[in-house]
């Protein structure tokens, strides 16, 4: 194919949404496919096929106008282009091994790539240069996002999902270097970002038990990371962080992140801290919304910020735009602290990206929906869609009839979609609305053809491309149409899918689209290719494949003709279902060898098919003879050629119209296109990338000169050819030879054509009514059935109606079977009139069945004719039944397999079964300690340490013997050294008491002289010992209490037993007693299920209340059984001569009870009940008198005897009592050392745990010390390199400062050879032209001709600081400018000649140069003096770090010696030796304080002392102090005897003498003056009485005389009533008349008597007044007059 020439991109279509920048003002590029593409404002479109090997990350310069994109392959190359010639600027190399991630560009000539796997290195390119400044490497995560900061092409920020890092990049000269700076990320639901610690101040809380000082470990210690993952580390906080997922650069260096869950964040680009701007998860509020303003609602809507509405962001002079998934564009307000929003834009699509064009007037929105969108932000709302692809992967690819101008494809969700072949435009769409899985155009007329997934061909109308419409549709498959495929004339239509059916259809629309007839296929239909052998005979090949394997290929190939002479004769070769008949088709079957995918058939009945194993070209014979059998080694098909294909398996395969190319796609992604005749030399095109599955499908044009494919990254691609000399021919006879084809068909197209312009356009028919009952077609059926049953007439079976949504080939075999019914009616009557008749007869007989005798009686089921049926049914119902029983059996040996796990784990492996103790009365248990048998490892274990403890004790004892030798001859032991020696063995002998030791262990069995000593355990190996130690402790107390407790439950199943004999001894003497009512209150006692818990793994027969399913071995054994029993019982009931030989000698008992004896009556006497009392004789009165006597005698020996048995009973009773009290006791005892034990158990327990805590501390300051270790070597390693990089750059300095000295004197040196230089010319020339010389322009000129830069636009927040290359570049070009206007011929001084000046300013311009050289060595000699000083200061830094190290290494050394020192011993102290207050019931000892007893009862002897001696003088002082007390009470006394005496004197001398104390002081004998006016008083009083008898009298006659006048008044008043009535009646009468005359009558009288009224009133409250006044007058009289008289007035103390 080379000979013909090449394949050239001549356009490409589809947009994923992936990232698209503006290259220019108004032209936008974003990756296509294998190319970049551009489209403008307007819509030109122009492409830049890739170079290399796809198309990766593309990176846009807009500045420089240069784009950037990386291949996809091995070590990728990065492609460096200028726009818009398309030159390859320059081919980066070597930055990947496998692919690239991220590109992006700085604001001047930088370039930083981002590598994938497996190195993920960031490097920084100077593009221009093509050389790579430097590299380093990365965590190894995939960035989600790149960026370089515009204004500073030295910060690089990098976002992962769980990391933002910006990288620093330090230039010194030639020599670059980049640092980073890792970020700590807040968490979702954060709205502050807390304050940073160092790594080393991160403190782990003391958790230590009982020990006061805590160890500060980091977390990473803690959780026993050593090195990267103790970097990483970041804590124990499981919080959720926020996942960053793009970030814009602000102009003073911050960094605005958007984040997954709408979290907006900023990042201080001096301090490195992070603010959160917005986060919906903290409960942000947003603006206020009324409930009656449903605009601001929608629009608060719209800002409501949620997961995946910050994908992509763009940064704006103004404010920041944000978009995502949401599909709404807002605009915030980012320059306060908190995000502010200003407005929203619905999109109504997914954004996936934002960009500006360079004068930041328009912003371009990318969408995964296949659509481009341009926004004016200075007009808001002004939304202009660029274009709209229509994002989705491409199902076909067809041309369009005539085949050369235009190509349609649908996508997968049925899109349509019509694209002009020269200029690459959408010319009409057309939704079907379902989801598509194949389409093809027909060759003859503008039909095209879509199947869907459910299996309907959809036939769509193209002769008007700007209204598409659809004319026919039909279901032909259950399932997917997956292949359509048309014949080359546009007669046959033909269809596969994977229910098995090929459907042949008429493809002209004057046909209708009618099907024509179907032909079965075995398997999944893999594909269809079609071949004109000769004119009306057409050759058809199918590919099927039959395994369960769909992602195979096929390995069956069926082949059929189709001619048209059997489709005009159709009826007679298919059969009344429309299924083709094999022999008139000639219908072949035949296998692959190996699975092949697609299938071209060609002239000669060669067919060509890829190879899934070698993906290899094969080259096939069709045979024209089918096989002997389906599988026989003549039915495989052999290749005839092999030639190389793909290098991944799968693909397609198309025949060129012309039949004489041939072109392959596959999963590689590329596309082969062969001459039929010389298959080994393809051309090949990269046309699609692998990685998302390669090529589609691909189609020819009509004339060859085209050739379409479609992968499935959602890109359609069209090639050209670019013909060579020798191919020009060839392409012109392929164009010809369809110019012909297609002049043949004209007339037939337009014919059709018209046909199909005047076809309605099809609608969905409307649905059918409902109908009127709700029962389904099934229970109808069901329905009539019964009916004809119950009436007893014939059933007819409905005839089948085809479903609504039937398909082609069920609507036929419904067809038929109407047919089959027509012609077969009158004999299905026929049978159905004799089955009725069977049904009556038989329905006869069952009835007389009923009536007859039992043993007559026939089953229900003989009278079932149809035996095959009712075989059927019994075997249905056994399958089920065995079905059911076997899936019983399973969930039974399910159970069975749970119960022997937990019975093995939890009873069988328990050396010592769990049981508890019950007692008799009361609710007490006590259970045992279930124990386990040992493991051999941990026996093994304990032999170890109990060996080496024993080997110490030898050594320890041997150490001592050694030093008692070498001490004996030097050494004079004294008597108080034996003493000591002998306290010594005493003490050793005694042991350590529990006080010390920790526990009681020792006093319940788990003593152990092997034990370290609690101040002993210093060493790791010593703790591992004592805990191995510790645990047997454990397990031999347990086996102590264990021991106990089994002697005590046998003392229970002795006591029951015991129990039991006297029970039922009493039950004995209650039945002699005849106290049967007492029987019920004694009941044996029975050992519980606590106590024998193995009874609940024992099911006894009388627990299972369903009746046991017996099969028929059981019952027969079971049967048996109750046959043998019922034989001996009658043999028992038979002749026992051993039983009536007892009766007869013994009275049926071995031996006579006294209790039986007693029970016997005296028999009485005969006479006594014959004759009568007065004919007893003497012998009868004898006989009587003994019978008495007997009878006496027996009474009261059954008196005797029952008191024996109550006492007896009494006693038993007692016993029975006591036992139980006893062994209650004993139970209670059992408790007791239960709760001990379980103390115990606990104390050597937590002995284990604080020593594994001790263990785990050591571990953590093991691992701390290794972190440490490993710091100080890496940090020393670090030291080592930046001592090495301080030195390089010192010696780099001092070099490049020599060179800067250098140049500096070489200006200086020119400056001063001006006049050597001008040497021809006068002395004034030479001082106007050196004034000249040292001109320098003033002022920066502008560059005329050129656009305005990108940092001058409105819109661009980087305007204040545009980048320090383009500075340079404008100053140096505004330099040149204003020399070029100095070196103008104008500005020469007179009389200067031409060449003079011009050498003047040549040397001007070296000066010039010399003096920037100068500059911008010193700028550069600058920037290696701050890298120098960056290195010292990080060497310094490091340095100090080493000493922190250091530091910190020998401070946790003490630390861990004190930690090993300061031991945790547990003491076991008595309660009143806690002088520590609980609190919240645990006492906390972290501030106590543990002191020796002796102290204690020494400071309390001398307390107790000191307090005797102050309570002695206390006493003293009491004493003392109540003398004095007492002597002041009497001093108080004395003085208050005093004032009651000067008192009584001030009394008696202001006494007032009156006539009575005259008269008492005058009267001598006062006690007789005293008697004498009693007597006085007495006589008053027998007159006063007779004067108030003689009133009371008075008093009863006025009393009655008032009586009798009150009667008076009271008839009196009745009458006054009386009148009152009348008086008011005449008043009211009198007032009416008043007040019809009032306004006639003057108000004189009134007014006088008012005056009257007010005057009385004044009077009577004048003579109130006097009144009081002469009461007060009255009052100070008598108080006057009481002055005359002499007082004694008492004066109160």
């Amino acid at each position: 194919m080379d000979q013909i020439g090449t394949l050239e991109i001549s356009w490409a279509q589809g947009y994923n949404g992936s990232n698209t920048q503006y290259i220019s003002r108004d032209t936008v590029c974003f990756a296509c496919g294998n190319n970049v593409k551009f489209v403008s404002e307007e819509g030109q479109e122009s492409f830049f096929p890739s170079p290399g090997e796809g198309v990766g990350p593309l990176a846009v310069h807009a500045i420089n106008k240069v784009f950037a994109f990386s291949e996809l392959c091995l070590n990728p190359r990065i492609f460096v282009v200028d726009f818009p010639s398309f030159k390859v600027h320059c081919e980066l190399k070597d930055g990947a091994q496998l692919e690239f991630s991220h590109l992006a560009f700085s604001s001047s000539n930088y370039l930083v790539s981002v590598s994938g796997v497996p190195q993920f290195e960031l490097t920084l390119w100077n593009y221009l240069d093509n050389t790579r400044l430097c590299t380093t490497s990365l965590a190894h995560t995939t960035p989600t996002s790149v960026s370089v900061n515009p204004a500073d092409w030295r910060k690089i920020c990098v976002s992962t999902n769980n990391k933002l890092t910006v990288w620093n990049v330090d230039q010194s000269n030639t020599e670059y270097k980049i640092t980073p700076t890792n970020v700590k990320l807040p968490s979702e639901y954060q709205t502050i970002q807390p304050e940073e610690k160092e790594r080393d101040v991160m403190t782990r809380a003391s958790t230590r038990m009982s020990r006061a000082a805590a160890l500060d470990l980091p977390k990473a210690a803690i959780a026993g990371l050593v090195g990267e993952l103790a970097e990483d580390f970041e804590g124990f906080d499981n919080a959720a962080k926020v996942v960053p997922t793009s970030h814009v650069w602000s102009p003073n260096g911050d960094v605005i992140i958007g984040c997954k869950g709408g979290q907006l964040l900023k990042l201080d680009g001096e301090l490195y801290k992070i603010r959160v701007l917005y986060n919906p998860n903290a409960g942000k509020t947003q603006n206020v919304v009324s409930d009656n303003a449903i605009n601001e609602l929608e629009e608060d809507f719209n800002n409501i910020i949620g997961d995946g509405s910050m994908d992509c962001m763009a940064l704006h002079k103004d404010g920041l735009y944000i978009g995502g998934t949401d599909g709404t564009l807002r605009f915030v307000d980012i320059s306060g602290d908190e995000m502010r929003f200003i407005e929203s834009y619905p999109l109504g699509v997914a954004i996936s990206t934002l960009g500006f064009n360079t004068l930041y007037n328009k912003l371009a929105i990318g969408s995964p929906r296949g659509t481009l969108h341009l926004y004016d932000p200075s007009d808001p709302g002004n939304m202009k869609e660029c274009f709209d692809n229509h994002y989705g992967n491409f199902v076909a690819i067809s041309c369009l009839t005539p085949g050369t101008e235009q190509c349609v494809t649908c996508r997968e969700d049925g899109e349509v979609q019509v694209w002009d072949v020269a200029t690459a435009k959408l010319l009409s769409t057309m939704p079907i609305g379902v989801a598509a899985t194949c389409l093809a155009s027909s060759p003859l007329c503008h039909i095209v053809c879509i199947g869907t997934s459910s299996g309907f061909l959809y036939v769509c109308d193209f002769n008007k491309l700007d209204s598409p419409r659809i004319i026919h549709r039909v279901r032909l498959h259950n399932g997917p149409l997956k292949h359509i495929v048309f014949d080359d004339d546009g007669k046959y239509m033909f269809t596969a899918g994977d229910d098995g059916h090929v459907i042949l259809l008429h493809a002209k629309p004057s046909k209708e689209f009618q099907a024509i007839g179907h032909t079965g296929i075995e398997g999944d239909v893999n594909a269809i290719s079609v071949h004109k052998v000769e004119a009306g005979c057409i050759k058809v090949i199918v590919t099927s494949n039959t395994t369960e394997n769909k992602r195979s290929g096929a390995n069956k190939l069926i082949q059929f003709d189709i001619k048209d002479e059997m489709v005009n004769e159709i009826s007679g070769h298919r059969n009344l279902k429309c299924l083709l008949r094999e022999e008139s088709i000639k219908k072949i079957s035949s296998n692959f060898t190996v699975p092949c995918h697609g299938a071209a058939l060609t002239e000669g009945g060669i067919f060509y098919t890829l190879e899934q194993n070698t993906k290899n070209i094969l080259k096939i014979k069709l045979p024209t003879e089918p096989p002997k059998k389906a599988m026989s080694k003549d039915s495989f098909l052999v290749p005839i050629s092999e030639t190389p294909g793909h290098q991944l398996p799968g693909g397609r395969i198309t025949m060129s119209p012309h039949k004489k190319w041939i072109s392959s796609v596959g999963t590689d992604g590329m596309l082969n296109v062969r001459a039929v005749g010389n298959m080994d030399s393809p051309l090949t095109v990269h046309a699609h990338d692998y990685r998302h599955g390669g090529v589609h499908c691909s189609e020819f044009s009509r004339d060859m000169q085209h050739n379409f494919t479609a992968g499935y990254d959602g890109v359609l691609s069209c090639y050209k050819w670019n013909l060579a000399p020798s191919g020009i021919a060839k392409a012109k006879s392929a164009v010809d030879a369809s110019r012909n084809r297609h002049k043949a068909m004209l007339a037939e197209e337009q014919r059709e054509d018209e046909i199909i312009m005047n076809l309605p356009d099809w609608a969905p028919a409307s649905g059918s009514s409902r109908p009127q009952t709700v029962t389904t077609k099934e229970e109808r059926e069901k329905i009539e059935k019964e009916n004809a049953i119950i009436n007893d007439t014939i059933y007819t079976t409905p005839t089948p109606t085809p479903e609504s949504d039937a398909t082609w080939v069920e609507v036929k075999e419904l067809e038929a079977i109407k047919e089959e019914d027509k012609e077969y009616a009158d004999v299905k009557k026929q049978l159905r009139t004799e089955i009725r008749d069977i049904r009556r007869t038989i329905q006869d007989m069952m009835k007389s069945n009923e009536v007859v005798a039992d043993i007559e009686k026939l089953g229900h089921h003989e009278f079932d004719l149809d035996v095959q049926e009712q075989k059927r049914m019994q075997e249905e119902g056994e399958a089920q039944i065995r079905q059911i029983v076997e899936e019983i059996e399973l969930e039974n040996l399910g159970m069975m397999y749970l119960k022997d796990v937990i019975k093995k784990e939890c009873w069988d492996d328990m050396v010592v079964k769990g049981r508890a103790l019950e007692s008799f009365n009361g609710i007490l248990e006590v259970a045992n300690y279930p124990m386990r048998e040992r493991d051999p490892a941990v026996l093994a274990e304990l032999e170890r340490v109990t060996n080496a403890r024993r080997i110490e004790f030898e050594e320890q004892n041997t150490r001592r013997e050694l030093v008692d030798n070498l001490q004996k001859p030097t050494t004079n032991t004294g008597p108080a050294d034996d003493d000591l020696a002998d306290g010594d063995e005493t003490e050793e002998d005694t042991g350590e008491k529990p006080s010390t030791s920790g526990s009681f262990a020792e006093q319940f069995g788990g003593g152990n002289e092997l034990f370290y000593s609690q101040f002993e355990l210093h060493l790791r190996h010593q703790k591992v010992n004592q805990i191995v130690l510790l645990e047997d402790a454990i397990h031999r107390i347990k086996e102590a209490y264990n021991k106990e407790f089994s002697g005590v439950f046998d003392k229970k199943l002795n006591e029951i037993a015991k129990i039991k004999e006297k029970n039922k001894r009493i039950r004995k003497i209650l039945n002699d007693l005849n106290l049967l009512d007492q029987l019920n209150d004694f009941n044996d006692p029975e050992v519980g299920m606590l106590e024998r818990p193995e009874q609940l793994l024992i099911v006894n027969d009388e627990e299972v209340k369903m009746e046991k399913h017996l099969t028929a071995e059981e019952r027969k054994k079971v049967e048996e059984y109750q046959r043998a029993e019922a034989e001996r019982i009658a043999k028992e009931k038979g002749d026992n001569a051993r039983e009536r030989a007892l009766d007869m000698m013994m009275g049926g008992v071995l031996e006579i009870k006294m209790e039986d004896e007693l029970k016997k009556d005296v028999p009485k006497p005969a006479f006594m009940s014959q004759k009568p009392e007065e004919e007893w004789s003497e012998d009868d009165l004898k006989m009587v008198a003994e019978y008495e006597k007997k009878v006496q005698t027996l009474n009261e020996e059954r008196e005797k005897y029952k008191k024996q048995l109550e006492s007896e009973l009494k006693k038993l009773q007692l016993q029975i009592t006591e036992t139980m009290e006893t062994f209650d006791q004993w139970l209670n005892n059992l408790f007791t050392r239960k709760i001990k034990t379980e103390m115990c158990v606990y104390q050597e327990e937590l002995k284990i745990v604080r020593l594994r805590y001790s263990l785990m501390v050591e571990d953590e300051l093991n691992s701390r010390e290794a972190e440490l270790m490993r710091l100080l070597h890496h940090k020393a390693e670090c030291k080592e390199l930046a001592a090495e990089a301080c030195n390089i750059s010192k010696k780099n300095y001092d070099e490049f400062h020599e060179q800067y000295d250098i140049l500096t004197a070489e200006d200086k040196v020119m400056d001063k050879a001006f006049k050597r230089e001008f040497n021809d010319v006068t002395a004034l020339q030479v001082d106007q032209l050196y004034k000249l010389f040292r001109r320098r322009p003033r002022g920066k000129g502008g560059i005329k001709g050129h656009e305005t830069p990108i940092y001058e636009a409105v819109g661009n927040p980087f305007a204040d600081r545009p980048s320090t290359a383009r500075k340079n570049k404008e100053a140096a070009d505004a330099l040149e400018s204003a020399m070029a206007e100095l070196d103008k011929e104008t500005n020469a001084p007179d009389g200067v000649e031409m060449f003079i000046w011009e050498r003047m300013c040549k040397y001007r311009r070296q000066k010039m140069h010399s003096e920037q050289m100068v500059k911008q060595k010193a700028l550069v000699m600058a920037e290696m003096n701050a890298f120098l000083q960056r290195c010292q200061a990080e060497d310094d830094h490091l340095k100090d770090e080493i000493e922190g190290l250091k530091a910190s290494y020998n401070r946790l050394k003490e630390e861990k010696e004190k930690f090993m020192m300061n031991l945790d011993v547990q003491l076991v102290v008595k309660q009143g030796q806690v002088e520590v207050d609980p609190q919240s019931w645990i006492h906390n000892f972290s501030q106590s304080l543990l002191i020796h007893r002796s102290v204690i009862e020494d400071l309390n002897g001398r307390i107790k002392h000191l307090g005797d001696g102050k309570i002695l003088s206390m006493k003293e002082s009491k004493d003392f102090k109540k003398g004095i007390i007492q002597l002041e009470w009497e001093h108080k006394k004395m003085i208050m005897e005093m004032e009651d005496l000067k008192e009584k004197m001030r009394d008696v001398t202001t006494l007032k003498v009156t006539r009575e104390i005259q008269s008492f002081l005058n009267e001598e004998d006062h006690e007789a003056k005293k008697s004498q006016e009693a007597s006085v008083l007495e006589q008053t009083l027998v007159m006063q009485k007779k004067h108030h008898e003689k009133t009371v009298a008075e008093k009863k006659t006025i009393l009655k005389d008032l009586n009798r006048t009150a009667k008076e008044k009271e008839d009196q008043n009745n009458e006054m009533d009386i009148q009152l009535a009348e008086l008011n009646v005449s008043v009211n009468e009198r007032g009416h008349i008043n007040e019809v005359n009032a306004d006639k009558r003057s108000d004189s009288g009134a007014e006088k008597r008012y005056a009257d009224i007010v005057q009385r009133r004044k009077l009577v409250d004048l003579a109130k007044a006097q009144a009081q006044e002469v009461a007060v007058l009255r009052a100070e009289v008598e108080r006057l007059r009481m002055r005359t008289f002499p007082a004694l007035v008492q004066v109160e103390h």
